[in-house]
């Protein structure tokens, strides 16, 4: 049996120094934005989780997509999930900034069927990659800023 190679990889230098806003030192998500077109079209299904607590993100996204996805609640998250529709991933790459300049979701998940494809956690500063193939590992390696931990197991 082959072993596939696992990839996490995560930010380590923020604006506020502790991360606790995880805002990027770098000041932008040029990186995230990269990184989601890249595995949006590599995928097509969706989960977005954000904390109960984020009622205008929440609003946001249930008023600019509405039906196009089902809401669950679990454990203070509220959980996004459907298929991916041309008009969600336009959203996701349009509009993913607050105000305070953070991304607004706290995790994306993209699948392709049952075999999850890519995750963005944290904010966009935590990332999670299956089964990696050696032209996913440049490309990451290529878009992510140079203060990104990689680590890549078995």
């Amino acid at each position: 049996m082959e072993l596939k190679t696992q990839l996490q990889f995560e930010l380590t230098e923020f604006i506020d120094g502790d991360g606790v806003e995880r805002i990027p030192a770098i000041g932008n998500y040029d990186y995230w934005l990269l990184l989601m077109e890249y595995f949006l079209a590599k995928s097509d299904t969706f989960e977005i989780h954000c904390f109960n607590e984020e009622a205008g993100v929440i609003e946001e996204l249930t008023t600019s997509l509405p039906g196009l996805f089902d809401i669950d609640d679990k454990q203070g998250m509220t959980i996004f999930s459907g298929l991916l529709t041309l008009e969600i991933a336009e959203y996701l790459m349009s509009c993913h900034v607050s105000e305070k300049k953070k991304l607004k979701w706290f995790s994306i998940f993209l699948s392709r069927g049952e075999q999850h494809i890519f995750s963005s956690e944290h904010w966009g500063t935590e990332f999670f990659v299956p089964d990696i193939t050696e032209k996913d590992l440049l490309f990451i390696k290529h878009v992510a800023p140079d203060d990104t931990h990689f680590n890549e197991y078995s």
